[in-house]
């Protein structure tokens, strides 16, 4: 129920940053974390499902934002045990000092659930970065000086236990007040910038050998937290220090990125015109974003498919921001975003696409991007700008092949385009592109395919789908209806699901564009569209990203197909899609027999 946090997964076999480190899962990898700002994640913990207001807590404390703190403590009296214990989790990463005594309450419950009192506990000890008193957390805050509080955590900081000095520091962040913690988190931020045993050890480690157990002496979680602290504290003395750090780090040759991420972030947090000079001129210094990603541990298949840490957080801090002024930044932020060739596809755009999409609008840079863009999709009309098209001729290429200037052109005006005005250009250029014909053949029986170019026509029209989804005019519904028109993916056949073909799942070639013009009606909302997308769910000659896509749409459309979709839902037997029928159905009031 509700919205829950949507990351990519990619091919487990295959490695990457992705399958190693879960923080990145969830962050760079994110589909929906930037959706919406903090006003709309607390706006839904009030939602009348239960599971919407717990998958609402669980993302808030993905954000670990403490003005969403006073919001969850309300929750951990919600009548439901499961938003309780999603409120006390969230807790433990957005609490303060003022949450202390309402998680204190909820550990020593009696008559509470027992999963309540334990992620209250865990939070508690969080927060604090101590374990249980023996007397009862109550006891303990009734007494406790948080004067000295922050003196023993400000030690501890500094002290040679690398655990200790993590658990410190987070505390610090959620706790400090005063100058003594911020001044011992500077101390430890200078030191841990010097420790090059972590940059050392990463050298001899490649591929499926860079990664680490969290008590190896390697593991660099510890600075991060220290720089992570000094920017929830909201350090200015501290910015020098952190800009100097991201500079030195944001390196992959010779740098530690995992402290140049959290050194990011911190300046973002701070905010102040000092920081963000210093986001801004990192950024535009970088190194192209899969020398990152190979850093990480991407396999060189993949190393183009996902965002770059330190790029997508420098991105989100100048989001944070808001900044307006460093014209500068256009070209580098189109650069750094991923190409999308062998990777999960999704009709929507995905968090590093909206934050650099934000940040280009901010910059006031949509038309020069969105008219170059159009004027290489074979707009007549459309005034190129060179330093724009030369961001999107430097392109970088994966497995499933690499993208050429039209592929790039769709990707980012889908990325960048807001204004509606250009929805009948928009919708020429899709219909230029979906007359294209597919001269490449399809090639199943030796081996695992090679993709030696990429079909136009899937690209584009997958891409300018999207865009027209984004733009959210009605005006294009007969344009996307006549692309969902078109035969579906099956219709030439499949190949052996026991053979190397099964890659590919299908004869026609990927992408699935019409999931994306499916997609894209559903955010238009027009209830003409819906016999079209009945028609497609219930299709098995359609892709299950078509169907599934097409299902999802169905929801937007009106209680007047609540019945059909509810039929259709029933006995459907690919389960992916009868989820999204059934849930559709929901939405639209009417709840289908499972």
């Amino acid at each position: 129920e509700g919205e829950p946090h949507r990351f990519r997964g990619n091919n487990a076999a295959v490695t990457g940053l992705t399958e190693l480190q879960f923080d990145r899962f969830r962050e760079v990898a994110g589909l929906n974390r930037t959706a919406c700002g903090l006003e709309g994640r607390l706006a839904a913990l009030e939602d009348g499902r239960p599971g919407a207001r717990a998958q609402a807590a669980y993302r808030l404390g993905l954000s670990r934002e403490a003005g969403a703190a006073p919001a969850l403590v309300r929750r951990l009296g919600d009548p439901e045990r499961e938003v309780r214990v999603a409120a006390a989790v969230a807790l433990a990463a957005c609490g303060t000092r003022e949450s202390l005594s309402a998680l204190a309450a909820a550990e020593a419950a009696e008559g509470e659930d027992a999963a309540v009192r334990l992620a209250a506990g865990l939070a508690l000890e969080n927060l604090t970065g101590r374990p249980a008193a023996a007397g009862g957390w109550t006891a303990w805050l009734a007494s406790a000086d948080w004067a000295a509080v922050e003196r023993e955590l400000a030690a501890r900081v500094a002290g040679a236990d690398r655990e200790a000095r993590r658990r410190a520091a987070v505390a610090l962040g959620h706790l400090g007040a005063g100058e003594e913690g911020r001044a011992a988190l500077r101390q430890a931020l200078a030191a841990a910038r010097d420790d090059t045993a972590y940059v050392a050890w990463r050298k001899t480690r490649q591929g499926d050998n860079a990664k680490f157990l969290a008590d190896e002496a390697v593991n660099p979680r510890a600075a991060q937290e220290v720089a992570r602290a000094l920017g929830r504290l909201a350090d200015a003395a501290a910015v020098p220090l952190l800009a100097e750090t991201l500079k030195r780090h944001a390196d992959p040759g010779h740098g530690n990125l995992f402290l140049a991420e959290a050194a990011a972030e911190a300046l973002g947090r701070i905010g102040t015109r000092e920081a963000e000079a210093a986001l801004v001129s990192t950024f535009v210094g970088l190194k192209d974003y899969p020398a990152f990603t190979v850093w990480y541990g991407d396999h060189p298949a993949l190393m183009a498919c996902h965002a770059s840490p330190v790029h997508l957080l420098i991105v989100e801090a100048l989001d944070r921001i808001g900044t307006r002024d460093a014209p500068q930044l256009v070209p580098h932020l189109l650069r750094c975003l991923p190409t999308d060739t062998d990777r999960a596809l999704f009709p929507e755009v995905d968090d590093c696409e909206r934050l650099v999409g934000r940040a280009v609008r901010r910059l006031g840079a949509e038309a020069r991007v969105s008219e170059t863009c159009l004027a290489v999709l074979g707009d007549g009309g459309a005034a190129r700008d060179a330093e724009v098209e030369a961001a999107l001729r430097r392109v970088h290429g994966a497995w499933g092949g690499t993208p050429d200037l039209t592929n790039r052109a769709a990707q980012v005006l889908s990325v960048v385009c807001r204004e509606r005005a250009y929805v009948p250009r928009v919708r020429a250029a899709y219909a230029r592109f979906m007359a294209v014909s597919n001269d490449i053949p399809r090639v199943f029986d030796k081996g695992i395919p090679v993709v030696q170019r990429l079909p136009v026509r899937h690209w584009a029209c997958f891409y300018l789908g999207r865009a027209l989804g984004e733009l959210g005019d009605p005006q294009a519904v007969d344009t996307l209806l006549a692309g969902l028109a078109t035969p579906p993916e099956f219709a030439a056949g499949s190949p052996d699901p026991l053979g190397p073909g099964i890659a590919f799942l299908h004869n026609d070639l990927t992408p699935c564009w019409r999931a994306a013009a499916a997609w894209a009606l559903g955010r238009l909302g027009d209830a003409r569209a819906a016999p079209a997308l009945l028609q497609v769910a219930g299709d098995f000659a359609n892709a299950t990203d078509t169907r599934h896509a097409a299902a999802v749409a169905l929801g937007a459309l009106g209680a007047a197909q609540a019945e059909a979709v509810a039929r259709l839902a029933e006995g459907y037997p690919e389960v992916s899609t009868r989820l999204a029928l059934e849930e559709a159905a929901e939405r639209l009031g009417r709840a289908p027999r499972r």
